[in-house]
């Protein structure tokens, strides 16, 4: 690779040796994981929205927690 890429644990330096072309899978092959996907974001969504008011209704000293004061949160 031309420049480092950068990831989680820091800077590496590639050497791309062979190149493989892809294929798209269709939409039926994907579907499953892609069901899986969107569900677990949902529910990663709630459960933070769910957090926030959990810490906007605590009386919580010595830390900042990201709250909210009414269930519309985003």
């Amino acid at each position: 690779m031309p420049r480092l890429v950068h990831s989680r644990f820091g800077l590496h330096v590639v050497e791309v040796r062979a190149r493989e072309s892809g294929q798209t899978p269709g939409f039926e092959a994907v579907r499953g994981a892609v069901a899986l996907a969107l569900r677990q974001q949902t529910f990663a969504s709630a459960l933070r929205q769910y957090l926030q008011l959990l810490a906007g209704g605590a009386v919580i000293e010595g830390v900042v927690l990201d709250s909210a004061d009414t269930p519309l949160v985003q």
